[in-house]
C-alpha cells in the first residue's frame, strides 16, 4: 500500500505538525519547493481513519482513491504500532515512531531503502522482528496471511535411533532452527520427516537434484502417509505446487520469493549449498520460522558454514560415521582391503617412470610442492617444451601400472562370485577402469555420459532388485543419494575423508547388522598385506574361486 501526498513548504507549522501524525516523510523536491509524504498505516491507526479523511480533504483538497480508502478501513480498525507488508522476499516496515525499530536499525536487521523510501528487511527476519515488538509489548499488524498450518495429517511411526532422537531435541531446543551433520541421507530425511510430521506446517523442501527430488517424493507418500495431491513437485519438468512442495535449488530460486509466507518450514537438503551466493537468496525470501538444514560436512567450502546461523540455525547436531557406529546408531560396516601385487618388474618399471617425472619438477618446478598444481604446472608446459611432455607421458605410463586395471578386474570378478547373492555396486575414482569393468563384465555402469534418465532406471532396478551389481565413478559422491547395497567394493588409491564416509555411508543397509566395504588396492611388492587369499581367509571362504 502506497500513497504519497505532495505538500508545498509554505504551510505553516501547525499544518505539518498535524501531518507528521498520520504521513512520513520521505523526500523534499528542491525544484519545485515541496515535500513528499507517505501515509503510514500505524500513525492513523492511532490518528484515526475519519479525522485523516477530513484532514487530507479538508486541508490538502486530497482524494484518496478507493483502493487506498478500501486498504486502510481493513488495517485500521484499532490502534497498533507497527505494520508491515511483504512484496517478494522483502518486508516493508511502518513504525508509528522510528524509535521503536531503532535496535533493530543497529542490528542491520532493517534499513532504510533509498530508492523505496521505506525501511525493509528480509523476510527471513520477521521472526526476530515480532519478537522484537512482542518484548516491547508492540501491537503489530501484518499486510499479509501468516498462517502456515497444513489442511491435512500425516502418519509417522518409523522409530528413531537414540542419536537421531537426541538430534531432533536438539533442534527443537534451539527453536526449531539448526543444521545436522549426518553422514547418511536415508537416516537425515527420516528427521526432517518427523519434524514436518510434528510440526504440522506447510513445508518447502529444497533439494539439488532430480534424484533427490525422487526420493523425498516416494518418502513423503510412503512414511508420511502425505496424499498425493497435497505433495507438490518443481523439477524434472513437473511445476505442481503442494502444501509441501519439493523444489530444485534452481527453480526455487524463481518460484519461492513469490511465495514468502506461504511455508511455515523450509528443508535444505545438502544446505552447503543453500548458502552459497546464488542460492542463499532463497532463504533470504521466506518468512518461515522452522528451518532445518541437512548435510553431511559440518565445514563447507570458502567457510560458507559460517552463514548457517543466520540463514538456517546453528550446527545443532555433528557426529561422523565411526562416531555413530560407535554409540550403536548405525549397522557396523566391517571395512577389509586385498592388494593386488606388483610384479618386481613392474615396480622398477614404475620407479624409473616416476623419476623421469620428478626430475623434470624438480629442474623446471624447484618452488613448487603441492602435487595437483605441479601436475596443472606441467601440463601447461607441455604444450612448449619436449621435457614436459616426456614427463607427462611417464607418469601416465606409472600411472598405469599403478592402477593394474588387469589385475584389479580380475579381483572384482572373484569378489562378484564370492558375493553371489548380494546386491553389490563397485566404486572406483576412475572413469576410465569403470568403463572397462562394465565392457568386461556385463555390470551397468553410472559415469557422467550416462543420460539422467537412465541412470535413474539403473538405481531403481538395483534398488528393487532387478539387477544385482551396478558399477559407478565418483559421480556419486557428490549430491547424489546412491543406491544402498550390503556390500561396497571400491577400487583405486587412497581416498578423502570425505569420499571414504559417503561411499561407507551408502553401503549400509538399515535392516542389516552388518554392512561390508572392501576396497582393492595396489601395493609394492615388499608391502604387500592382504592378498584375496588373505580376504578369503578372513571372511571364512573355504572354497577357491
Amino acid at each position: 500500500m502506497v500513497f504519497f501526498i505532495k505538500v508545498s513548504s509554505e504551510e505553516n507549522e501547525r499544518f505539518f505538525k498535524e501531518l507528521d501524525m498520520l504521513a512520513d516523510i520521505v523526500a523534499y523536491d528542491h525544484v519545485f519547493g515541496y515535500w513528499v509524504y507517505r501515509l503510514n498505516p500505524a500513525k492513523i491507526s492511532h490518528y484515526g481513519l475519519g479525522k485523516a479523511v477530513e484532514f487530507l480533504s479538508r486541508e490538502l483538497k486530497s482524494y484518496i482513491p478507493p483502493r487506498i480508502l478500501h486498504f486502510l478501513q481493513k488495517v485500521a480498525t484499532e490502534p497498533f504500532h507497527m505494520f508491515i507488508e511483504l512484496d517478494e522476499g522483502v518486508l516493508i516496515v511502518y513504525p508509528q515512531k522510528n524509535s521503536m525499530i531503532s535496535p533493530l536499525i543497529s542490528d542491520g536487521i532493517i534499513v532504510y531503502d533509498i530508492h523505496l523510501k521505506s525501511y525493509v528487511a528480509k523476510a527471513k527476519d520477521l521472526p526476530t522482528i515480532l519478537r522484537h515488538a512482542e518484548g516491547l509489548g508492540l501491537r503489530v499488524k501484518l499486510g499479509f496471511d501468516l498462517n502456515y498450518k497444513a489442511s491435512f495429517t500425516t502418519s509417522f511411526t518409523t522409530p528413531l535411533d537414540s542419536c537421531l532422537e537426541g538430534a531432533y531435541a536438539l533442534w527443537k531446543e534451539a527453536g526449531y532452527r539448526g543444521v545436522v551433520v549426518h553422514p547418511v541421507p536415508e537416516r537425515r530425511r527420516l528427521l526432517a520427516l518427523k519434524a514436518i510430521h510434528e510440526l504440522g506446517v506447510r513445508t518447502a523442501i529444497l533439494v539439488p537434484s532430480v534424484d533427490h527430488l525422487t526420493n523425498w517424493y516416494s518418502a513423503l507418500v510412503s512414511v508420511l502417509r502425505v496424499p498425493e495431491s497435497s505433495v507438490g513437485v518443481y523439477g524434472a519438468g513437473v511445476k505442481r505446487l503442494g502444501e509441501i512442495t519439493v523444489i530444485t535449488y534452481d527453480l526455487a530460486l524463481h518460484k519461492l520469493p513469490k511465495l514468502s509466507s506461504y511455508f511455515g518450514l523450509v528443508v535444505a537438503d545438502e544446505c552447503e549449498i543453500a548458502v552459497t551466493e546464488m542460492y542463499r537468496e532463497v532463504l533470504e525470501s521466506l518468512t518461515a520460522p522452522y528451518r532445518l538444514g541437512l548435510t553431511s560436512r559440518q565445514y563447507a567450502d570458502n567457510n560458507l558454514h559460517t552463514l548457517y546461523p543466520e540463514l538456517i540455525g546453528p550446527v545443532v547436531f555433528s557426529a561422523s560415521l565411526n562416531e555413530l557406529l560407535e554409540k550403536g546408531c548405525l549397522p557396523r560396516c566391517r571395512v577389509l582391503r586385498v592388494y593386488t601385487r606388483l610384479s618386481s618388474e613392474e615396480y622398477e618399471e614404475w620407479k624409473k617412470l616416476m623419476k623421469i617425472y620428478a626430475e623434470f619438477c624438480k629442474s623446471a618446478l624447484p618452488r613448487v610442492r603441492e602435487p595437483r598444481r605441479r601436475l596443472a604446472m606441467v601440463l601447461e608446459l607441455a604444450s612448449k617444451d619436449s621435457g614436459a611432455r616426456e614427463a607427462i607421458r611417464a607418469r601416465l605410463r606409472a600411472r598405469e601400472i599403478v592402477l593394474a586395471f588387469e589385475k584389479k578386474i580380475r579381483v572384482v570378478a572373484k569378489l562378484l562370485n564370492m558375493f553371489s547373492d548380494d546386491p553389490i555396486v563397485v566404486f572406483s575414482r576412475y572413469e576410465d577402469f569403470v568403463r572397462e569393468l562394465s565392457r568386461k563384465l556385463i555390470v551397468p555402469a553410472i559415469l557422467p555420459e550416462i543420460p539422467d534418465d537412465e541412470r535413474r532406471a539403473y538405481m531403481n532396478m538395483f534398488n528393487r532388485g532387478a539387477i544385482r551389481i551396478l558399477a559407478t565413478s565418483t559421480l556419486l559422491d557428490e549430491y547424489v543419494e546412491a543406491p544402498q547395497p550390503s556390500i561396497a567394493i571400491v577400487v583405486g588409491g587412497v581416498s578423502s575423508d570425505k569420499e571414504y564416509v559417503d561411499r561407507v555411508a551408502r553401503t549400509i543397509m538399515p535392516r542389516r547388522r552388518e554392512a561390508l566395504l572392501i576396497e582393492v588396492l595396489t601395493a609394492r611388492p615388499s608391502v604387500l598385506k592382504n592378498s584375496f587369499t588373505d580376504l578369503e581367509k578372513s571372511l571364512g571362504v573355504l572354497r577357491e574361486v
